[in-house]
């Protein structure tokens, strides 16, 4: 969809010039975005450029999110969080992607939502919060390892 932020960054993991690109499976692609400020954040982002879960084909659809689970399942094996926060918004950007964040013991507001935390949301409007590139490749290849064992069609890696 012309522009449309998550197809512009899908493109640009597709070209190999997003250092935080993990995989491309069969339905979107994984990635670490740059604010870490919840360490090992993912997002899951559809090839499809669809608004809405409903809007894709029923197979697609199911496919998209057996391969998100698959992702979470890969981020809980390789993070050891205490809880993962799965959320699909869409208000900012209308296009289906998966905000996944771990959460630990020692997160500054551990019971509450990352949307009330107001250190996240200052550093992800300043683009702060980023991890060293040893630090950011390091998590990228634990969850890579991990997603590599899930039962999901890892199309192209990015590390």
């Amino acid at each position: 969809m012309a522009g449309c932020e998550v197809c512009a960054d899908n493109e640009t993991v597709e070209a190999g010039l997003d250092g935080g690109a993990i995989a491309r499976l069969r339905t979107g692609y994984v990635k670490l975005p740059p604010t870490q400020y919840f360490r090992g954040y993912v997002t899951f982002s559809a090839k499809t450029c669809a608004p809405e879960l409903h809007e894709l084909p029923p197979t697609e659809r199911a496919l998209f999110l057996e391969e998100m689970a698959a992702v979470a399942h890969a981020m809980w094996s390789a993070l050891a969080p205490r809880k993962l926060n799965y959320e699909l918004l869409g208000n900012g950007a209308a296009h289906l992607h998966w905000h996944l964040f771990p959460r630990y013991e020692d997160d500054p507001h551990p019971g509450g939502p990352v949307w009330e935390d107001l250190n996240f949301l200052r550093n992800l409007w300043t683009r702060g919060g980023t991890l060293a590139p040893g630090e950011l490749d390091e998590l990228r290849r634990a969850i890579l390892v991990e997603l590599q064992q899930e039962n999901v069609s890892i199309e192209r890696m990015f590390i």
